[in-house]
């Protein structure tokens, strides 16, 4: 199966000398004598949140030894064909066309089907990648996250740690878009969900994502919470902060690499994810540039 693979050097990097930054990222609130965060995140009404300081290493010097099955993420090299394409509608429409076959060969699924009508979700915020003059094109400012797919673009990343999916939710959301979608709902030994995401505006990026090292998540520190999709209720998982948690970024960050991480894998069922947030690098770089992405979702079944 596609994976990163872990180096074979004897010397491996000290994760704890890693280069890092600190930024501000919202966690569930654990205690009622936390102070709550300052602002609630679009769509999670019903969970209270606090801002914690994080320290977030580099993980370029590691990426070798950064597996999904361990911290939950990896960066790869994928070229994008479609990097001059400027219309939404065709850029995802192309994007899928590519990115689909290649995560199903990249792990060696039997078949590959997309999460939430469409599979892709672009993000502009405050960058001019895309054209938003045609129809229906309009930027979603402040909506809830059911209304979220109904829009081209999005003008706002998640600021808050969070895996997308706990356990309970992914066998659940595979066999409803599936129904949506009129395909036949068939037996699987694997189901996996595969989330990519790729920054579209060049380096360095104000509002890139951060990844949580599964493996320094307990179960004990995950909070699961109820989410309206598309008029579905699922099941999200929110951690707690702790100063145990390892954080990285991959820095400088183009077009043409690619972080993968699991939102699910029935292998794995009640391991924990690797969460993840977007946070604010402009402390490191006043002068960074508008953040513009693309993610992908998609379930990976083996047979």
């Amino acid at each position: 199966m596609g994976n990163a693979k872990r180096s074979s050097s004897a010397a491996q990097v000290n994760r704890e000398e890693l280069e890092s930054l600190t930024a501000q990222i919202s966690f569930a609130r654990r205690t009622p004598d936390e102070r709550p965060a300052a602002v609630a995140p679009i769509g999670y009404d019903n969970i209270s949140f606090v801002d914690h300081e994080v320290t977030i290493r580099n993980a370029r010097p590691i990426v070798d030894e950064l597996s999904l099955d361990k911290e939950g993420f990896a960066l790869i090299q994928h070229k994008m064909s479609c990097a001059n394409e400027r219309d939404p509608e065709a850029f995802k429409k192309k994007y899928l066309e590519e990115m689909a076959p290649f995560i199903k060969d990249y792990f060696s699924a039997s078949r590959v089907t997309i999460v939430d009508y469409g599979g892709v979700i672009l993000r502009s915020i405050g960058g001019n990648f895309f054209r938003l003059e045609s129809e229906g094109a309009g930027v979603e400012v402040g909506k809830d996250a059911g209304e979220a797919g109904k829009h081209s673009v999005r003008n706002y990343g998640a600021g808050f740690a969070h895996c997308d999916y706990a356990p309970i939710a992914g066998p659940q959301i595979a066999a409803r878009d599936s129904q949506l979608q009129g395909i036949e709902i068939r037996s699987y030994s694997r189901l996996m969900i595969i989330q990519t995401w790729r920054a579209l505006s060049p380096p360095p990026q104000d509002l890139p994502l951060a990844f949580c090292d599964g493996s320094s998540i307990p179960e004990a520190d995950l909070v699961a919470t109820p989410l309206t999709k598309f008029g579905e209720i699922i099941s999200a998982w929110i951690p707690y902060y702790s100063p145990s948690h390892r954080w990285y970024y991959f820095p400088e960050m183009t077009q043409h690499e690619v972080v993968l991480f699991k939102g699910y894998d029935s292998d794995a069922h009640y391991k924990p994810r690797s969460a993840h947030s977007a946070f604010d690098n402009r402390r490191a770089y006043p002068n960074a540039k508008p953040r513009e992405s693309v993610e992908t979702r998609l379930y990976l079944y083996y047979d």
